[in-house]
């Protein structure tokens, strides 16, 4: 006998979301001097450096990369295979510990944490978009997005909820199961998965990879719109020219060091309303529960956003 879908239960927050880091507090009041201009440091790398092995076997997969990424940015890690870039979504996104350097998530440090504590934020405040869409055959695609908030007994915001269904352009396709949707169409469900928890930052590890050309582009598109419109802020690896494309900057990595970055002036995409027509609960950084104050000081300035701080890396030795 098969198990009616039930519809989704909404909590309620009872507290109003924080203002915007930079937002003006009084209604009409003047902007904000320059300084609200920079946007809150989300993902914060210091000197991260990740050796495997010893001795002949020893090999320096990450050689002493530091970056910032600001709140609402979407960043493309690139590099050759064998360059560190999954060892560097890994370690930001405490999947991996790093052999020396520290990680912060909106200001909370991620080293010396336990397993539990590690878990706890990958929970909380990330997400996580893959190649593969890992979605639960027998679920409904409605079933399988709110499956993790679910399991950990937690109630989605109605209206964040409702603004991710919009933007990906699924509400048509809620009551079907992983089968009888597309391939893009089930990586978009695997999206609002990782999206429907509002994590400080989602990390994608090449999640066109799986996709068609124009499926591709499109998912693309709807991400960089969400970062535009909603504020989110993604990271995602990917070893595709176009597709790094559709972001903000472009990081580089080669042999574990961060070689280069580079400012993206994609065109303005159809869907991205500008930040003034942008709804209330949509806002960069509205939508975030009170946690931890970012990493203190301005963040590094590259244009309109905070440039990752890529300090020289120091010369390899040989561990001890």
């Amino acid at each position: 006998m098969t198990t009616q879908p039930q519809p989704p239960s909404f909590g309620h927050t009872a507290n109003p979301a924080p203002v915007p880091q930079g937002a003006p507090v009084t209604p009409g009041a003047p902007a904000a001097p320059a300084a609200a201009a920079a946007p809150m440091r989300v993902v914060e790398a210091r000197g991260l450096t990740k050796v495997y092995g010893e001795g002949e076997a020893r090999v320096v997969a990450l050689d002493s990369a530091s970056l910032v990424v600001g709140r609402g940015e979407f960043v493309a890690i690139m590099g050759p295979s064998g360059s560190g870039k999954s060892t560097l979504l890994h370690c930001l996104a405490g999947l991996d510990t790093p052999t020396s350097g520290s990680v912060l998530i909106a200001g909370q440090d991620l080293s010396g944490m336990k397993d539990k504590q590690l878990t706890a934020v990958r929970r909380d405040r990330l997400g996580f978009i893959f190649q593969s869409f890992n979605l639960l055959p027998t679920l409904s695609a409605e079933e399988n997005i709110l499956l993790p908030q679910r399991l950990a007994h937690r109630k989605p915001q109605r209206d964040w909820y409702d603004a991710v269904i919009s933007t990906l352009g699924i509400g048509d396709r809620l009551s079907h199961r992983p089968h009888e949707l597309s391939g893009g169409q089930q990586q978009r469900v695997a999206v609002a998965r990782a999206l429907v928890g509002r994590p400080e930052v989602v990390f994608a590890d090449e999640p066109t990879g799986a996709l068609d050309t124009a499926s591709a582009a499109a998912l693309l598109e709807t991400l960089a719109g969400m970062c535009e419109r909603l504020g989110q802020t993604v990271v995602m690896v990917t070893h595709d020219e176009q597709a790094a494309a559709t972001t903000n900057r472009i990081i580089r990595l080669r042999d574990g060091r961060i070689t280069g970055v580079e400012a993206v002036r994609r065109p303005t995409s159809g869907h991205a309303a500008p930040a003034s027509a942008a709804a209330p609960t949509a806002a960069p950084g509205a939508h975030r529960a009170a946690g931890p104050s970012p990493a203190s000081g301005p963040a590094p300035a590259s244009g309109p956003v905070p440039g990752p701080t890529t300090t020289g890396p120091t010369p390899r030795t040989e561990a001890r």
